[in-house]
C-alpha cells in the first residue's frame, strides 16, 4: 500500500484529500506546514508527498529540497502558468489546481506512483 503525505494548511481540504485517498486504498498522512512535517516524519519513507504551494513559514516546493528521494506533487488555489512552471523547474513531479476533480487528483496520484515503480 502506497504511503502518501498531504501537506495542506486548511484543515478541510486536508482532510477532504485524506479521507479520497483512503477510500482509494492509500495509507495517508498528514501535516499543516512545511516545519510540521520535517518534525513528525521522516520525509524519504513516503511514496509521494502532496503538498500545498502556499504554505505558512516556508512554500510546499521546499519539500522538494526536504524530501529529495519522493516525488512532490504541488497543488494551489492561486493557479497560475508562471507558479506552474516554477514549481516544475524546482522540480515538481507534477502541479494541480485548488479546487481539484476527484478524479483527476486519483489519477494524477497513480501516475506518479507507477511511475515511481
Amino acid at each position: 500500500m502506497s504511503h502518501i503525505l498531504v501537506v495542506e494548511d486548511e484543515a478541510i481540504i486536508r482532510t477532504a484529500l485524506r479521507r479520497l485517498l483512503e477510500r482509494n486504498q492509500y495509507q495517508v498522512s498528514e501535516a499543516g506546514a512545511v516545519h510540521e512535517a520535517q518534525a513528525q516524519f521522516n520525509l524519504d519513507d513516503f511514496d509521494l508527498i502532496i503538498s500545498d504551494l502556499r504554505l505558512p513559514g516556508e512554500p510546499g516546493t521546499e519539500l522538494i529540497r526536504k524530501a529529495s528521494n519522493t516525488p512532490v506533487l504541488i497543488m494551489t488555489s492561486y493557479a497560475s502558468l508562471r507558479s506552474a512552471v516554477d514549481s516544475m523547474k524546482l522540480g515538481a513531479v507534477d502541479y494541480i489546481a485548488k479546487p481539484f476533480d476527484h478524479e483527476e487528483m486519483l489519477g494524477t496520484v497513480a501516475r506518479i506512483l507507477q511511475q515511481r515503480d
